[in-house]
């Protein structure tokens, strides 16, 4: 009888050990059950033009949203996500002046998508504004999880009315093409303008470049030709890196500008965008400046920091062949060698793509995007080489407000080669997310 007695008390033990563990992950996953967090983790950027239709200011506000923000459900043979976005503008008296609100949805095809942190798409809402300071609040609420991230960001519209050429902000371009959708929110005259709301540019492909819109305005005066200088200035070290100049003829009241900039010699790092319009005996009429990065491009860090190069091939070579290639030592030949070490591992070999070496370098700049912490870039942190060795997770699970616990992240790899589950833990809750043992994520067991 004792031992039937202590039986049934184990598993009542055990039952409300694992009530609890439910209910420490429900709330730890569903926002709304907790007090609820404020992330920062949604881009935004914006840009202020000429409106076309009144004497106010065009405010475009720019987002991006990724697919991991989302609770997904199955929905036939596909998977749904529903999502509303609120943005307000208010004014200095904290009067909401403007509004944009939008219920959507996403639709995958695949699970692994419904997890993905590279798959994302861009917005944009505009505002017709007077001149003055606002303050700009984003709010993006999940349907189905209740979770909700907010942005703030204050502006500053000044005006571009003036009898001299005045110019727009700087909007930095993610892909630019002709109109053919005049119903998009993207469309600016006959273009297509889509903004990189990140700033950062670079990456491992070769012909890598820096692309930007702007408009100029007449002015009241005459018409008159305007000349266009474009610098670039490395932050960190303070000088000029790039110069450019192009005569511009002002002959209608709006002229629009799509510039490119080759970053092939660009080392990684913060730059600034600086736009001047000068007039006659080179006076300075207007400028806009406007701060980006740059990831790394595969000819700098060939040229300038070989180190770097080794530093991440170790996370796919074998150690012979890292020790062989430390032993080149001028730059042509490190090229070449560098080239070598990818052939072998062409997927295709004889066609113009190299996939693994593509798939590679593109996981190391999302890593840089997504994980980079400090001054460390993301490649060298933990998430980063777990993500540049193997990928995607098939699942990721993210508690960022677990109870009497620091926020954790669980990545499940199961669908090529054995299981593996990697835990990540923010101990100091700054952001940085550390490894836990074990390192391999092996010999772990499923828990979903």
């Amino acid at each position: 009888m004792t031992k039937i007695i202590s039986t049934i008390s184990s598993l009542l033990i055990v039952l409300l050990l694992c009530a609890m563990a439910v209910e420490i992950n429900a709330q730890a996953g569903v926002f709304g059950k907790v007090k609820r967090k404020i992330e920062s983790d949604i881009p935004v950027d914006y840009a202020a033009f000429k409106s076309d239709d009144s004497g106010d200011i065009a405010l475009e506000v720019y987002y991006q949203t990724y697919n991991y923000f989302f609770k997904f459900k199955e929905d036939g043979d596909q998977f749904r996500a529903e999502y509303r976005i609120d943005i307000k503008v208010f004014d200095k008296k904290k009067n909401v002046v403007g509004l944009d609100s939008k219920d959507k949805s996403i639709f995958v095809n695949s699970v692994e998508r419904t997890k993905s942190l590279s798959d994302f798409r861009t917005s944009q809402a505009t505002f017709l504004l007077p001149e003055g300071k606002y303050r700009v609040e984003l709010t993006l609420t999940d349907t189905h999880s209740r979770k909700v991230m907010t942005r703030e960001f204050e502006v500053n519209l000044g005006s571009l009315d003036s009898r001299k050429p005045t110019m727009s902000d700087i909007e930095f371009v993610q892909a630019a093409g002709p109109l053919d959708n005049e119903a998009s929110v993207f469309a600016k005259g006959n273009l297509t303008i889509i903004p990189s709301v990140t700033r950062r540019f670079g990456g491992m492909d070769e012909g890598n470049r820096l692309r930007y819109y702007l408009e100029m305005y007449q002015g009241v005066d005459s018409s008159e030709n305007v000349l266009m200088v474009s610098l670039l200035r490395n932050k960190s070290r303070g000088k000029m890196v790039y110069r450019d100049s192009v005569t511009v003829v002002l002959d209608r009241p709006r002229v629009m500008q799509v510039r490119d900039i080759s970053l092939d010699e660009m080392p990684p790092g913060d730059y600034d965008l600086e736009i001047q319009l000068r007039g006659r005996r080179n006076k300075k009429l207007f400028e806009k400046r406007a701060s980006f990065s740059v990831t790394m491009t595969l000819d700098a860090i060939l040229k300038h920091d070989f180190e770097t190069v080794l530093a991440q091939l170790a996370y796919v070579a074998e150690s012979e062949e890292i020790d062989r290639l430390e032993k080149v030592e001028n730059t042509v030949e490190r090229i070449k060698a560098f080239n070598a070490f990818w052939r072998k591992r062409d997927p295709t070999p004889g066609t113009a793509a190299n996939e693994h070496k593509s798939e590679f370098y593109r996981r190391i700049q999302f890593a840089n995007e997504r994980f980079s912490f400090m001054r460390r870039n993301g490649w060298r942190t933990d998430r980063g080489r777990i993500y540049i060795m193997f990928g995607e997770p098939d699942q990721l699970d993210d508690y960022p407000y677990a109870p009497d616990t620091h926020p954790y992240q669980e990545w499940h790899y199961y669908r090529q080669g054995r299981y593996r589950k990697f835990f990540f833990v923010d101990e100091n809750e700054d952001g940085e997310y550390r490894l836990v043992y074990p390192y391999d994520g092996l010999y772990m067991r499923p828990d979903f």
